[in-house]
């Protein structure tokens, strides 16, 4: 009589049967556990680009030509921050920055930008070497609107672009 199958092979075939099997209990342990979509959903911080929708939440004294915005909420306790690239004509962006300077004294700082800044504002940091940009950052008090009644607005340098940075607290 002949067999089929010598022992190593029927080892092999035996260790991938158990093995197949006993994957069925760690799937039936995930079923069960609640998923919080809601908590994620609220707590992910997409970036929009409806300059309308944005001007529901905080006042624009003039229409941007480009808006790119994030808005972070703090939980329950109430705290956020709206963070908004901001392009505007030529001719309101000096608008926006005298009537600023008025509210108080505007100060140069050094800011980073992000991976969702436009295009524009990526490039110019980049040629600094450092992917840093000196700005002139001024009071936003034209920009508040509750719950979001304090924060900055930051000149991008030698551009029409502004970074809006509003905070609830």
């Amino acid at each position: 009589m002949k067999t089929f199958l010598n022992l190593p092979t029927f080892i092999i075939l035996l260790g991938m049967l158990i093995s197949s099997c006993s994957s069925g209990k760690s799937n039936s342990q995930n079923i069960n556990q609640p998923t919080n979509n809601s908590q994620t959903a609220e707590n992910s911080n997409s970036t929009k680009d409806d300059a309308e929708g944005l001007a529901m939440i905080v006042k624009l004294p003039f229409e941007p030509e480009e808006a790119v915005w994030r808005e972070e909420k703090a939980g329950k306790s109430g705290e956020g921050k709206l963070t908004a690239i901001l392009q505007f004509k030529p001719g309101d962006a000096e608008k926006i920055t005298a009537q600023a300077q008025s509210y108080k004294q505007p100060e140069t700082i050094n800011f980073g930008v992000e991976s969702w800044f436009p295009a524009e504002v990526i490039a110019q940091s980049q040629l600094s070497g450092d992917e840093t940009l000196n700005g002139i950052t001024y009071a936003a008090n034209d920009f508040f609107q509750t719950p979001y009644n304090d924060g900055k607005i930051t000149r991008v340098p030698e551009s029409n672009y502004f970074i809006l940075e509003l905070y609830s607290r």
